[in-house]
């Protein structure tokens, strides 16, 4: 029995998505629209896959993080392809440009072989320090997500996620939030 997207079957077997994936490969994507049903199961993958990193980036401390066989090959091709990318806080418009997008492209298809997804399109944080949210990510393929996150990751960029739990706010931003709330109080009280 082959493995549809469409189907019922709620958790395939590895097998079953090999041979998808197979069945996937053969076919030319030029010649169809848009599915909401392959839409909605990319989106929940993409969610799923922000939710586990920002885990690992919370839990493990990143500099000794590892997130493929391949890092070292990555990160090495990545700094020289992109030696001059602040890998902080990323500017989205630089990023998409024309140009940009020619060299991102010649560099992912570098990993084509060897990435397993490699241009599968995943959520990247813009400013490392911020967590996900609507604002503060890009969607780009699987390999510039590992490329740009293997870079953070080596120079220590989400230390500051270390030991957070997911939807934890940072100290500042509570007391932040306790002084607003706390200005709101008193300008609601009446004068005496």
């Amino acid at each position: 029995m082959a493995f549809s997207v469409l189907s019922n079957v709620n958790n395939p077997t590895q097998d079953q998505l090999r041979e998808r994936q197979k069945e996937l490969s053969k076919v030319d994507g030029s010649k169809y629209g848009n599915d909401s049903a392959v839409e909605m199961a990319w989106a929940q993958k993409a969610f799923r896959h922000t939710e586990v990193y920002f885990k690992l980036i919370s839990n493990i401390e990143c500099t000794k993080l590892k997130l493929t066989k391949h890092d070292d090959e990555i990160h090495s091709q990545f700094m020289m392809s992109f030696p001059r990318v602040p890998v902080a806080v990323l500017d989205e418009d630089r990023m998409k440009s024309v140009s940009a997008k020619r060299r991102w492209r010649a560099f992912c298809n570098l990993f084509e072989n060897h990435i397993d997804d490699y241009n599968f399109g995943t959520l990247l944080r813009l400013d490392c320090k911020e967590g996900y949210s609507e604002s503060n990510t890009m969607l780009v393929p699987r390999v510039q997500f590992l490329a740009i996150e293997i870079a953070r990751n080596r120079l220590g960029l989400n230390m500051c996620h270390f030991g957070k739990k997911a939807g934890e706010k940072k100290e500042e931003e509570k007391e932040e939030e306790e002084e607003v709330s706390s200005d709101k109080q008193e300008s609601s009280e009446p004068a005496a």
